[in-house]
């Protein structure tokens, strides 16, 4: 199964805190031009077991694991927090 990089995120409003992620961003390789792709999208790659999404982090590669509210919400996307406390795919730069 085929695993990329993301490198850039997409929300409503740039500078919210509570606004979740709509689009990520990476380039399927050296000589393509960056893929932005639904968060949606890349919900049902991971799920169908067609791709896998990681965040570089200084521990390596951490992988985004798909979450899925108790109460019935809506699906997102989260990778494992950073020392800070940090969700590491939204330090990503905007898109």
């Amino acid at each position: 199964m085929p695993s990329y990089q993301v490198n850039c995120i997409d929300k409503p409003k740039a500078s919210s805190t509570v606004e979740q992620i709509t689009h990520i961003g990476y380039y399927e390789s050296l000589d393509r031009p960056r893929v932005v792709i639904s968060v949606a999208e890349a919900i049902n790659r991971i799920e169908a077991n067609n791709q896998a999404f990681y965040v570089s982090t200084e521990r390596g590669k951490t992988y985004l694991t798909v979450i899925k509210p108790e109460d019935g919400g809506k699906k997102h996307l989260k990778s494992l927090t950073d020392k800070a406390g940090t969700d590491n795919l939204l330090t990503l730069e905007e898109v």
